[in-house]
């Protein structure tokens, strides 16, 4: 079995501004790694719109990621000052879809040190409910001292003097970023050359070796239930979700429903969201309802995830919000 299908990300560096003056957008969002060992940096730059299911337009300085994630590629002008260790500033620069000028900062001041005050798991708050469950953690972060986000020549975020109303801040960096995403979508997944295969190591082990880097493992038990499924990134990064008892296998023949509890981790934070699924088998398709309890927020994002036999190798599974 195979429940759905996910993407796994890490960043070093992450800011984030409101745009209480944008009549579209709520906030920006820079996000950045380290170098690599070319001493390339990756840069990715998202506007969030307020309203609706909070449409995101996304601006990345790699053309591939652009291709293979999705977005617009720019060439963005990008510096980091500050101390190791500390919060850093950012300036950013690029011309928008509309080739408008974009240009972003954010300062902090010298003795600013990074915190766990109001670091770890963030609230979805909408975002792209209409496309995926979103795990957004975060290390460490601080306040900035002062945040520009001008397009054009207007500065659509607060002001230094500003008073900041009903937010919880103006500006903002963090350290040490995880995103984990289990996506809305349909897709076929194959067991056998090309797919999922048994891993010559562990019993009971099925691994997806993935294109760009990475790889998702299934690990099943004895009776061929499912109890672990792991994405993990390229760059070493994993989401890990445990099922107690393990999901059941189907094939094809109807059963009493079962409820288990799931857990998903990410990197060192165990644990981050819990719930139940409850698994009903068909003649020809099992069903799974996802019911994420803990935290709070998470209850507000139900969904499902639909799988049926394509042929001998392969499943169909099409994962969406719940109704």
């Amino acid at each position: 079995m195979v429940p759905f299908s996910t993407v796994v990300d890490f960043w070093d560096h992450h800011w984030f501004l409101w745009l209480p003056h944008h009549p579209v957008f709520e906030a920006v969002e820079v996000a950045s790694r380290e170098p690599d060992h070319d001493g390339r940096v990756a840069v990715w730059v998202w506007f969030t719109e307020r309203a609706g299911t909070k449409r995101q337009i996304h601006y990345r300085n790699d053309p591939r990621l652009a291709s293979f994630v999705g977005g617009n590629y720019r060439q963005i002008t990008y510096r980091i000052s500050g101390d190791v260790g500390r919060p850093r500033g950012v300036q950013v620069r690029f011309d928008d879809v509309e080739s408008m000028p974009v240009a972003i900062d954010v300062d902090f001041d010298a003795d600013r040190t990074l915190t766990r005050q109001g670091a770890g798991l963030t609230d979805q708050s909408g975002h792209m409910s209409d496309r995926a469950f979103l795990v957004f953690y975060r290390d460490t972060g601080a306040l900035a001292r002062e945040g520009r986000a001008l397009i054009g020549s207007t500065n659509y975020a607060f002001g230094r003097e500003e008073p900041q109303g009903a937010s919880r801040f103006k500006w903002s960096y963090s350290h040490g970023i995880s995103i984990a995403l289990i996506l809305y979508q349909s897709f076929k997944a194959t067991f056998g050359p090309g797919g999922y295969m048994p891993s010559s190591e562990t019993a009971g082990l099925y691994v997806l070796n993935k294109p760009w880097g990475g790889s998702v493992s299934l690990a099943i038990d004895q009776t061929g239930q499912l109890r672990e499924y792991v994405d993990h990134s390229a760059n070493g990064e994993f989401l890990r979700v445990v099922f107690e008892p393990p999901l059941p296998r189907c094939d094809g023949r109807e059963s009493k429903p079962q409820t288990s509890s799931f857990s998903i981790s990410i990197r060192m934070a165990a644990d981050l969201v819990q719930g139940r699924v409850e698994t009903v088998c068909g003649d020809q398709m099992q069903v799974l309802d996802w019911h994420p309890s803990q935290p709070i927020w998470a209850s507000r994002q139900p969904f499902r995830s639909e799988i049926s036999r394509a042929d001998e190798r392969s499943v169909l599974v099409a994962v969406k919000p719940a109704v």
